[in-house]
């Protein structure tokens, strides 16, 4: 038997006299408890009105750990709501024999061992279940492979996925892979299968893609344009990144890590890709991870490799955050004619005195109104000189 906030739930429909009691309950309902909901209700599981607000956003681990399923008809029932997704490249913590990725059964109970604390029961317990480390300690465990070498099965696997999520609108990837040079590792070559996976199904809606965090060797295997993309090249005439209109990108500052040799060819590659993007984005945001890096529309002489050589023609934001000083607006403005924001963080202190939170800046208006006030000024100038008499003995006598 239902409950009365299933039936009211139940009837979100809108009646004639205004919105049901449904609406204004799911108004107040969070995410979780649209989840809880629906695993507390049968009554509610298949509630579409439910399902939109809970599977909305959706996230993913990738790889999936040895001794585990990848339930893909679980996500085909709720995929046409999903609309933001959300993958996270994930770092298995032990080998694949490993006792620690299979659930504890009943006959090999971690509370049968009296050896053993109850921490380590407590944390074997936890691995067992989140087989995942963060990094640096994940970075021990990446196994080098070949750039152009792609796990095919892994590959269809994407494939089937993407084209599942086929109302997908915003992809978010988050890689915190090492900052310095690694090389291909595993990492970078599931970043490689979800480009070509990308290119292969090219959703239709998809037009926001973040990358946050992202590493140095990320951004060269995710590469697409030209002979620099890696296991695959893009065939579609008309590839998914030509209908992207915002990209974000949060990346590990890796210049106080590589060498000079290193620092030249990611300023290269950090510039090729950026520029494959230029033909079609109207907001780009970058933001540094560690140290602050550089400004790549006014990097300066510090990075001659770092430069643009083509014009943003439909650049309408740009956010930039935790880049060095000194900002060449009137340059932005030549690579971006059509630019009206330019957002910049800074660090400010809280009123503690002690932490510190970033605040954004629109250097743009800043700039305005600096030419404004000094043009207003000369003009000012210009008014009082003609209101001076004319000097005496100003034409000399014959």
């Amino acid at each position: 038997m239902s409950s009365l906030l299933e039936k009211a739930l139940l009837r979100l429909q809108v009646f004639s006299k205004g919105p049901s009691l449904g609406h204004f309950l799911k108004l107040h309902l969070t995410v979780n408890d649209m989840l809880n909901l629906r695993l507390a209700s049968r009554s509610l599981h298949d509630l579409s009105e439910l399902n939109k607000v809970a599977f909305e956003t959706i996230h993913i681990h990738t790889p999936v750990p040895p001794g585990r399923e990848q339930h893909i008809d679980a996500l085909a029932a709720v995929s046409i709501v999903c609309r933001h997704i959300v993958v996270k490249i994930a770092f298995p913590s032990k080998a694949s024999n490993s006792p620690l990725l299979q659930p504890p059964s009943a006959e090999t109970s971690p509370y049968a061992s009296e050896s053993n604390t109850s921490s380590e029961i407590l944390s074997e317990i936890i691995e067992s279940y989140c087989p995942y480390v963060e990094p640096p300690v994940a970075w021990k465990f990446v196994v080098q492979r070949k750039p152009g070498d792609v796990d095919q099965v892994l590959l269809e696997k994407w494939c089937q996925i993407f084209k599942l999520l086929s109302n997908m609108e915003t992809l978010h990837i988050a890689c915190n892979g090492d900052p310095a040079w690694p090389g291909c590792t595993d990492i970078e070559s599931l970043l490689v299968i979800l480009r070509i996976a990308l290119e292969r199904t090219n959703p239709e809606h998809l037009q926001t893609v973040r990358l946050s965090p992202i590493h140095a060797m990320g951004i060269m295997h995710l590469r697409w344009a030209g002979a620099g993309a890696y296991g695959e090249a893009c065939a579609a005439r008309d590839p998914v990144w030509y209908r992207l209109k915002v990209l974000e990108l949060q990346i590990l500052n890796p210049y106080h890590q590589i060498s000079k040799s290193q620092t030249q060819v990611f300023d290269k590659i950090f510039t090729d890709y950026l520029q494959s993007f230029s033909r079609t984005l109207t907001r780009l945001d970058i933001s540094w991870i560690g140290a602050d890096g550089p400004n790549p529309f006014a990097a300066g002489d510090g990075y001659p490799n770092l430069k643009f050589m083509r014009s943003w023609s439909r650049l309408e934001e740009l956010w930039l955050g935790r880049v060095k000083t000194g900002h060449d607006v009137s340059l932005i403005k030549q690579l971006a004619p059509h630019i009206q924001r330019l957002m910049v963080a800074s660090d400010v202190l809280d009123k503690d005195g002690e932490s510190t939170h970033q605040a954004w800046d629109d250097c743009l208006v800043q700039h305005e109104n600096h030419h404004k006030d000094s043009s207003e000024w000369m003009a000012l100038r210009e008014v009082r000189l003609s209101a001076l008499p004319a000097p005496l003995f100003q034409n000399r006598l014959a």
